[in-house]
This record gives C-alpha cells, structure tokens and sequence, in this order.
C-alpha cells in the first residue's frame, strides 16, 4: 500500500491498554473439568484477539512512520490471527453443540 491510503485490519473492542510484563504465565491444567477448558479456550480466543488489536494498532502507526511494507506484512499477519480466533471460536461452539 502506498500513497495516503491504509488498510485497517479490524475494529477491536476493547479501550483499555494490555500488558504482559516479562513474559507470558501459562497454566497446564489437564484434568477433565468440560466448563474449565471451555472457560480457558474462551479466554485464550479472546486474548488472542487482543493481541490481534494491539498489531493493527502497531500496524497503523508503522503506515503513518512511512514504513507502509511493514505495516502491510503486520496487517497480514493480524489476519491470520484473526482466522485463528476464528477457528477458536468454532471449537468452542463445536463443545456448546456437544461434539
């Protein structure tokens, strides 16, 4: 992309800054509790999202620094976060639907 047009990759819902310090905690929690790994699933899908709107927003910034093919790959990488969180999104209505 060049010249004063830009692609947004999205519109992100949230209005408050994420931040994740050092580094990422994750917990393994293997037991079989449906609604726990439902609930983890759902968050994840969600933070990834975040993340997917923290790129788009870097994204942006980079267009207006004049690094428009930076921006671009950013962009297209938010994409494939997003199909991603789409996929997500499917699991969770796949275990809602009981498969």
């Amino acid at each position: 992309m060049s010249g004063d047009h830009h692609e947004h990759c999205h519109e992100h819902g949230h209005d408050h800054p994420h931040e994740h310090g050092g580094g990422h905690d994750h917990v393994h929690n293997h037991s079989g509790d449906l609604n726990k790994l439902t609930a983890l699933l759902k968050y994840m899908a969600d933070h990834n999202r975040e993340h997917a709107g923290e790129l788009c927003d870097l994204a942006h910034n980079l267009y207006h620094a004049g690094q428009h093919k930076s921006a671009d790959v950013i962009n297209d990488a938010v994409k494939e976060f997003e199909k991603g969180a789409e996929k997500l999104v499917e699991a969770l209505d796949l275990i809602k639907d009981g498969n």
